[in-house]
């Protein structure tokens, strides 16, 4: 049996009363990608953040490649940061504005690789920026003198100089105009085909899903609420916030629920209750737990079926 990428089992945090992980538990297997996709305040971004270990979570268990990486002691856990890399939404902030492009990129290599000397790690950086698109021009530049697009080009490049086999990627494209958008979309399919890379893609954007990802899990209230291949979660929603999601999508055509403003979650039962048009006496005093397997909705009364 292949070891997963990336293994996350019971994954916790809470900002004072807000639970903003309620026990996330996800698999990534080698060469494949996982989206987590919600909206704003479902957790995503602090899942990323407690996976990548740059939040701390308050319980739970993250896996690399088999190690566990959480509850590691600081030598421990720089080595096994060798094993991915992380892309956020703002390159600007990514990068340090005073140093030149290459020495930006090299700063890894510089942590993990320390008996390289100078010329050796300009050549690894032009190695790297030649790949993604960014000609030895461009490594001498500052950050302030590079587009959006070329910005996030040299952030992936930093994310790749180690060779990991897992990126985090959150929000990668969010901060860039939609033309570029699909450039940087294209490079990284490019790469993760090339490279046979494991992407864990964070995004609110549905439409960038069934590009880049294989499978996705959707996340409400800091819950898991539906997960599967992308064309057949897509395909047939079976959880109504997943629904309502793909209707909010340009182009989806009509709503399948009602618009309304957010009335927050519910504190028992089901945590989506108070803006589902689906639900019964059940969903306001159990809360539904999701069963096992490759597709599933946490819900009592799916769409097109029984529950799991």
């Amino acid at each position: 049996m292949v070891e997963p990428v990336l293994c996350v089992r019971g994954l916790r945090k809470s900002y004072g009363p807000v639970k903003a992980l309620r026990g996330l538990d996800l698999e990534l297997q080698p060469g494949r990608s996982l989206a987590i996709v919600g909206e704003s305040g479902s957790g995503k971004t602090t899942a990323a953040m407690c996976i990548a270990k740059l939040v701390s979570a308050d319980a739970g268990e993250v896996r690399i490649g088999g190690a566990e990486f959480l509850g590691t002691g600081a030598s421990q856990t720089v080595l096994l940061r060798r094993e991915f890399g992380v892309v956020l939404q703002n390159p600007l902030s990514s990068l340090d504005p005073r140093q030149r492009i290459w020495v930006s990129v090299i700063e890894p290599l510089q942590v993990h690789m320390k008996g390289l000397d100078r010329a050796a790690l300009h050549d690894r950086a032009l190695e790297m920026l030649t790949r993604v698109g960014l000609g030895e021009a461009m490594a001498d530049r500052l950050p302030h003198q590079l587009s959006g697009g070329q910005l996030q080009r040299a952030v992936i490049a930093r994310a790749l100089i180690l060779q990991p086999r897992l990126v985090i990627l959150d929000e990668p494209t969010s901060a860039l105009d939609v033309s570029v958008q699909a450039q940087v979309l294209n490079l990284l399919c490019d790469l993760r085909d090339e490279l046979q890379l494991s992407y864990l893609f964070i995004t609110h954007n549905l439409a960038l899903v069934e590009i880049l990802a294989h499978e996705v899990l959707v996340m409400y209230a800091g819950g898991v609420v539906e997960r599967g291949p992308v064309h057949q979660v897509f395909a047939a929603p079976r959880h109504p916030y997943t629904a309502e999601l793909l209707a909010a999508v340009p182009g989806a055509g009509t709503p399948l629920l009602d618009a309304k403003p957010d009335p927050g979650f519910a504190a028992t039962g089901c945590a989506y209750q108070l803006r589902c048009a689906h639900a019964q006496a059940a969903c306001r005093s159990v809360a539904p737990t999701e069963a096992a397997g490759q597709l599933s909705a946490s819900c009592h009364f799916p769409l097109g079926g029984t529950a799991p």
